[in-house]
């Protein structure tokens, strides 16, 4: 995932856990080829920085609405 595409609430998949998370911060500066995107592990209260080309963007259906999609929170995800 390039880090210009990266936009903060968009559902993301972690390549070297296959865990869904949340992005919850901007790109930071980490090298001229990767930067550290902060995300939140969801249904858990695990907070990382992660570099963007280990992340994956779920498709758009299952995004939230703000990003086009249609995936609501249970009542058990934080």
């Amino acid at each position: 995932m390039l880090a210009k595409d990266i936009k903060l609430g968009q559902r993301v998949r972690v390549k070297t856990n296959n865990m869904t998370a949340l992005v919850v911060g901007t790109p930071e500066y980490y090298t001229s080829n990767a930067k550290l995107v902060r995300i939140k592990f969801e249904n858990s209260t695990r907070y990382e920085h992660m570099i963007n080309l280990n992340l994956e963007l779920l498709p758009t259906k299952d995004q939230y609405p703000a990003h086009g999609g249609t995936h609501q929170r249970s009542e058990g995800e934080f």
